[in-house]
Formats: structure tokens, sequence, C-alpha cells
């Protein structure tokens, strides 16, 4: 938890701006959800605001390059790794191409991006959601060895204050080292009560889930997470957030939501690597 991290009168812009598209909603979200959630997607699509205070943020992508560990990081005060000429082996394949990498040390993606965005309103009643892990929706194809890389990190940003009793989000701490089959008891369970304007980050090996809102206000919080570059992307950002809205946005935010190729994958001919929605030198096939 970063308390206070965002200004609370931007949370309050934020909060304005997906407040018309939450109460055109009925609390619903199924069984998963207990019945008592709105929620809209695609935020980065709601304006710049948006990418200004959430998807920038330098803090936030400080720890995401900390803990993602990619070839190509993203906050500004990480340091750039150097670029490595590799030789050729005899197969033609660089000489460490079959290398596993440390997961602690990496590179364990050419870069990460974002996987998914939410704005969530909790509302009355219901109970506590089921406590799961964000990794498990790459499940049954991706298996995670508790000492290998993360695949994902988390962030939400509490658009309103967070208590205990409007349903602050639940998290299992140390969970992310437990073997697979181990189910998490109440004991361990901590809720992230916090200020207006402050972020929780969870790795998507933790198990959390929404709490329950025992007042009659609801709460509202900006959930968005980000993936290794070579798993599928959660929300569709290509559609979320097509060209024409991309176009509008930072070189950085262009970055993040996946207009960039990573190596040998996710390449358009005749485009920029970093800036796909530019005109480039080609594809890394060229």
């Amino acid at each position: 938890m970063v308390e206070n991290l965002l200004d609370p009168e931007a949370m309050d812009v934020l909060v304005a701006r997906v407040t018309p598209a939450l109460e055109e909603q009925e609390p619903g979200g199924g069984d998963f959800f207990g019945h008592r959630r709105r929620s809209v997607g695609a935020l980065f699509a709601r304006g710049s605001e948006f990418a200004e205070h959430l998807l920038l943020n330098e803090r936030v992508l400080e720890v995401m390059d900390l803990i993602l560990l990619p070839e190509r990081p993203m906050a500004a005060s990480t340091p750039r790794r150097p670029q490595r000429d590799v030789p050729l082996g005899p197969d033609g394949l660089p000489v460490d191409f079959h290398d596993q990498p440390d997961p602690l040390v990496g590179p364990n993606c050419h870069h990460y991006r974002i996987n998914a965005t939410v704005a969530m309103q909790v509302c009355h009643g219901g109970g506590n959601q089921t406590l799961h892990r964000d990794e498990w929706r790459y499940k049954p194809y991706v298996h995670r060895d508790p000492a290998g890389p993360e695949l994902s990190l988390a962030v939400m940003v509490a658009g309103t204050d967070f208590t205990e009793e409007n349903g602050a989000t639940r998290y299992v701490p140390g969970s992310n080292r437990w073997p697979a089959g181990r189910a998490p008891e109440e004991h361990e369970v901590v809720q992230a009560a916090m200020p207006k304007g402050s972020i929780v980050l969870w790795l998507g090996s933790v198990f959390h889930g929404l709490g329950i809102n025992r007042t009659d206000t609801p709460r509202t919080g900006f959930i968005y997470s980000f993936a290794l570059d070579h798993l599928a992307q959660e929300e569709n950002q290509f559609l979320s957030v097509p060209p024409e809205i991309a176009e509008t946005l930072p070189a950085r935010a262009q970055q993040l939501l996946g207009y960039r190729m990573s190596g040998t994958i996710n390449f358009v001919a005749g485009r920029d690597k970093d800036f796909v929605l530019r005109p480039g030198a080609g594809s890394v096939l060229d």
C-alpha cells in the first residue's frame, strides 16, 4: 500500500467521469461478485486524465519494472539494460537462446503492457467475494512456479475512501509463495483500508477479493493490471482503446496499452517497433 499517492481532487475528477455510466446499472456481477457490483471498463479511452494520473504514474511504473523485470523498463528512474551483441551459435540462434533467465534478475519479458482496466463500485449488502488469484485466468495453459517469475501485477486506486465498513478489498499477504492447492483461512486475510488517492499493488499470484459494504454509500475504485507482453491481454486494449483514441495519448501510454512490438512477436510490417501507430522501418522479420 502507498497512502496518499494521488491527489484527492484528481480522484474526484476520475470518479465524476465514470459515475454516469456506473449509475446506469443495477448492482450485479453474478455470484462471483455477490450481485452487488457496478463496473465499467476501457478506462484509458474515457479521458486523458486516466492516462495522466494512473497509467503514467512513476511510482507505479517503478514497482512494475522491479517486479516484472522487462528488457525495456518504463519508469524514468529505472536503469536501462545495456544492449548486448550476442553471437550466434551453429544452429543460427543466439548462444544464450536456450538459457533460462534468473527469475529474480530477468529479463522476464521484452516489456509489460496493460492487462485489464475497470472502474468498480461495491454497493451495499452481499457477502465477501470468493478469494481468488488473478493469474488463474491463464489456467490450464500457464502454470507458474512459486519460485519463478511473476506473470502480472495489479493496482487498486481508491477513488473514494476505503474502509472496513464499506468493503475495502481483502488480501492474503504471502499467498504468492504457497504451493498449489493451499486455500486461505480467514485469520490470514487483511483488509486494505486506505484514504482516497491511495493505492494497493498486488501480484497476480496473491489471493484477494471484495469485502462486504455495510454502508449505504458505494465505494469506488479503479483497477488496472499489467502482464508480461507474451501473455494475452484480459481486456482487448486495441478495441477498448482503438488507434484513433490511442493516438491522442502520450507515446509511453501507447506502449503500455500494447501498441509496441515484442522482439519476434506482435509485429506490424512497415511500422515503428516501439510505436506501431507510426510508420517505421518494418517488422523484425524484414
